[in-house]
C-alpha cells in the first residue's frame, strides 16, 4: 500500500480529540458471516439471498446497528444471530428463518435463543470499508482474543462500526461503551478495566447519549481523579445549559464534583477538517467540524 495516506494518521496529526465521540448504538444485531465475504455495504455481502439483503437493509434503516461478525480462531461456529443488549443468541435452520427473526427484532420482538451473560466486544476489522480498520483493527482484535477470558468476554471481529479515523474502533455491549485508537499493547489493561466494571480511559470516547462537552468534561474529571488517587466513578458533573452553536474559539467552563473536591474544566471550540475514512482523504474531501477540546482541569478553592 505504498503511497497510501491513512485517515487515522491524518486525524492524529491534526490533533483531533478522541474524547466526545462516544456514540455507541442502543441496539445491535450481529450476523455471523465469513470475513472473506464481507462487502460494502454490508447488507450486500457475498452469498446473501435477496430477502436477507432486504431484511438487513431495513434493519439498518430502523436504527439498529447491523454488524457482520466472524471469529476465525473459534473452535466452534458463532451463533447465526446475536441480539444486544438483550444478549440472546440463536441458530436458524435456513435463510427464511433468519429473515423472519431479523424482521421480528426490528419490530421489537427478540427471537428465542440462549442468553449469553458475557460482555461482548466488537472490534472493527473491516478492510473493505477502510484500510485503517485493517491496519489497526486486526492486530488489536488478535491481542484481545489472546488476552481475554472466553468465559467472561465474547470478542468478535466486525464490519464497520464508525469512526474509521479513530481506528482501532471498538464497541462494548451491553454497556454501550465506545473506544478508539486502541492498540494491541493496550489489550490487557483494557480487559482488566472492563473486568472491574470500569471504563478504560486511554481509549474511551465518552458517555453515550451525552452532549460532546459533557463527554469531554467527564473524561477529563475522571482522569484527574485517577491521577490524584480518587474514585473516578464518583465524578458528578454539573448540568448547565449548553450552547447549540458556537463560533470557533468559544470557551466553556464546566464544573464537576468528586466527593468534597470541586473541579473547573475549561474547554474551547476548535474547527477541524474531518475526513472520516481513507477514501475521503484520497479524494481531498472532508467536512469542517467544530469540536470541543480540553484546555485545563483545575481544582476550585474551598468556599
Amino acid at each position: 500500500m505504498a503511497g497510501h495516506v491513512f485517515c487515522s494518521d491524518v486525524c492524529r496529526e491534526r490533533g483531533e480529540p478522541l474524547a466526545g465521540t462516544g456514540d455507541a448504538p442502543e441496539r445491535v444485531l450481529m450476523l455471523a458471516w465469513p470475513r472473506g465475504k464481507w462487502r460494502v455495504p454490508r447488507w450486500e455481502s457475498v452469498d446473501m439471498g435477496e430477502a436477507l439483503k432486504k431484511a438487513l437493509h431495513d434493519a439498518v434503516q430502523s436504527d439498529i446497528h447491523l454488524a457482520l461478525v466472524d471469529k476465525v480462531e473459534s473452535e466452534t461456529d458463532l451463533p447465526t444471530l446475536h441480539a444486544l443488549p438483550e444478549n440472546i443468541r440463536a441458530d436458524f435452520a435456513d435463510e427464511d428463518a433468519i429473515v423472519a427473526a431479523i424482521r421480528a427484532y426490528v419490530k421489537g420482538t427478540v427471537f428465542s435463543g440462549t442468553r449469553d451473560p458475557r460482555t461482548t466486544i466488537l472490534c472493527c476489522t473491516d478492510s473493505r470499508r477502510d484500510a485503517c480498520c485493517a491496519r489497526h483493527g486486526f492486530s488489536t482484535y488478535k491481542a484481545l482474543v489472546a488476552a481475554a477470558d472466553p468465559a467472561r468476554f465474547h470478542v468478535v471481529q466486525a464490519t464497520h462500526l464508525g469512526g474509521c479515523r479513530f481506528a482501532a474502533s471498538l464497541v462494548v455491549m451491553p454497556q454501550r461503551q465506545r473506544y478508539g485508537r486502541m492498540s494491541a499493547g493496550q489489550a490487557p489493561a483494557f480487559l482488566d478495566a472492563l473486568e472491574r466494571g470500569a471504563v478504560y480511559l486511554p481509549a474511551y470516547k465518552g458517555r453515550t447519549d451525552q452532549p460532546e462537552p459533557m463527554q469531554v468534561a467527564e473524561i477529563a474529571a475522571m482522569g484527574w481523579a485517577q491521577d490524584h488517587g480518587l474514585d473516578m466513578d464518583a465524578v458528578v458533573l454539573d448540568a448547565p445549559a449548553l450552547p447549540h452553536t458556537v463560533p470557533e474559539g468559544t470557551s466553556l467552563t464546566l464544573g464537576a464534583a468528586i466527593g468534597s473536591t470541586r473541579l473547573a474544566i475549561r474547554l474551547s471550540a476548535r474547527r477541524f477538517l474531518m475526513q472520516g475514512n481513507c477514501s475521503i482523504v484520497a479524494k481531498g474531501g472532508g467536512v469542517e467540524t467544530m469540536r470541543w477540546c480540553l484546555d485545563a482541569v483545575q481544582p476550585e478553592a474551598a468556599g
